[in-house]
């Protein structure tokens, strides 16, 4: 024999052994049927392994990523001193686990670096926090009539020479009520998610932002300013990807809910108009960001890819060190292997640069930068966002106790779809929909992949806190992240032993 392949198998002689939908059926007929005993009775039959990192592992990474990336003022924001050391440290950290084939692909970026922002009304200054892309002023600012505006700009309103004030529109992302509308397939053994939001009570962005801000300028404003009104929250540190970044146009500014009424009462109370002066102060500059690669050499020609982004607005303990320290976890895993083990290339990419245009910027990089690998590529994998549910109550963030739900977008194609929900269940990753195809947009750093026809699974959950500097170590779901990592592996491991047309077949 050229090689020996071991097998464990785990056989239990139980009614529930063949019954594919096993969970499902015993729930039916008995609720008090807990998902373990169901685990413990699947009978299953797949090759040994070796150890995967465990909890401590991982959530110590996350840790050490974010403790690192509070050390500098502009924390991991690409093009920065915080993002080329978190690069250094990924690479540390993947050698000093025995990985050998790490590479670090680098490419210049043009940087935006705000370092002076500031509200000014009748001499009094207003808490506010930049909005990432608007338009520099010089040291005197700007000066003009504030016009409010409420939460929709009117094509026929003249407002040249005018500051608006506009509402941005807060509330969840999505009711649970909607998961049976735009999901394939739930797991949620628990009952949790019908009673749930998705983006707690504020969402992740205002869905109504950013084409005001554009409008506005079309209409000759020259300034902008977006309130967190009513945001349970009572944040302003946004500091947003492509989702809610501007491009530049005119200067602009957030302000959170106690900032944005304390502006209106003073606007109430002078009818004949209120002036204000807006500072916007920085500057753009050329810098550099990075990917950092890990390959494992498989038998075949054909390669699998699983991304994550290391950037992040602020500590970025959920997005996305939490998907770093798992991507960190599966190169580990695959490195131990013995490559007759391995039957496809495997790629494990830390991608710079997720919060610049051309959106994912550091994926849509590594594809020009390695065309030989992109056409190579049979099947991705974009891990992101593993966090607890919090939600804003009287201007705090408050623990739950349930983990944020999360979406897996998987292909159209059977074996794959089958394989994902085999995973799911036998890794317990509750509060979790495999969304149905086109019924919301795949996100993430695989997106630009997907849209080129590369099948993709990318799973992320789109937490409250995700854009805003409420992101810190505290949201992240730490007994989650061993079960996303292996339902993950699980994937690949079927995938693996799939040719590249049962992959490419769209059967669903």
């Amino acid at each position: 024999m050229p090689f020996l392949v071991i097998f464990l198998i785990e056989y239990n002689y139980n009614k529930y052994e063949t019954c594919y939908c096993g969970l499902h059926n015993d729930l039916a007929q008995n609720p008090e049927y807990s998902r373990q005993n169901h685990m413990a009775k699947k009978s299953s039959f797949k090759r040994a392994r070796p150890s995967a990192p465990s909890q401590s592992d991982l959530f110590g990474w996350v840790k050490q990523m974010v403790e690192l990336t509070e050390t500098f003022p502009e924390f991991r924001r690409f093009g920065t001193a915080g993002d080329a050391a978190g690069r250094q440290w990924i690479l540390r950290t993947l050698k000093n686990l025995g990985i050998e084939n790490v590479t670090e692909q680098t490419y210049p970026v043009t940087v935006r670096h705000y370092r002076e922002w500031r509200l000014s009304v009748d001499g009094q200054d207003i808490d506010c926090f930049f909005m990432n892309g608007a338009a520099f002023t010089d040291t005197n600012g700007i000066e003009g009539e504030l016009v409010y505006v409420g939460n929709k700009v009117d094509p026929n309103v003249d407002l040249s020479g005018k500051i608006v004030l506009f509402d941005l529109k807060s509330g969840p992302a999505m009711k649970g009520a909607a998961f049976e509308h735009v999901s394939e397939y739930i797991y949620d053994p628990e009952g949790v998610l019908p009673n749930t939001t998705v983006g707690g009570t504020g969402g992740p962005a205002p869905s109504n932002f950013p084409s005001p801000y554009y409008e506005a300028a079309r209409q000759g404003a020259i300034g902008f300013i977006g309130m967190f009104s009513k945001r349970p929250a009572n944040v302003d540190s946004f500091y947003a990807d492509p989702t809610g970044m501007v491009q530049t146009r005119i200067p602009g500014l957030f302000l959170k809910d106690s900032a944005a009424k304390q502006l209106l009462e003073k606007m109430q109370s002078k009818p004949s108009g209120e002036f204000a002066k807006i500072t916007l102060l920085g500057e753009s500059k050329e810098s550099t960001s990075g990917n950092i690669i890990v390959h494992v050499p498989g038998q075949k020609e054909e390669a699998m890819l699983v991304n994550t982004h290391h950037d992040a607005g602020w500590s970025g303990a959920v997005q996305d060190a939490s998907g770093v320290a798992v991507v960190m976890g599966l190169a580990a895993f695959y490195s131990q292997f013995p490559s007759n083990y391995i039957q496809k290339d495997l790629y494990f990419v830390f991608n710079g640069c997720h919060y610049n245009w051309n959106y994912p910027f550091g994926a849509n990089k590594f594809a020009e930068m390695n065309p030989d690998i992109m056409a190579r590529l049979v099947l991705c994998f974009g891990v992101e966002h593993i966090g607890k549910r919090f939600i804003g109550v009287d201007g705090k963030m408050v623990d739950t106790g349930d983990v944020e739900p999360r979406f897996i977008w998987a292909p159209r194609n059977k074996m794959l779809f089958n394989a994902a929900v085999n995973a799911i269940e036998n890794n317990d990753l509750h509060s979790t929909a495999i969304t149905k195809p086109g019924a919301i947009p795949l996100y993430g750093e695989t997106q630009s992949y997907f849209l080129g026809g590369i099948p993709c699974f990318s799973i992320m959950s789109m937490p409250e806190y995700l854009f805003f500097a409420e992101d810190t170590l505290d949201k992240v779901a730490e007994d989650q992240l061993v079960p996303v990592m292996t339902t993950v592996l699980d994937i690949m491991d079927a995938a693996m032993y799939m040719p590249k047309s049962w992959i490419a077949l769209i059967d669903k």
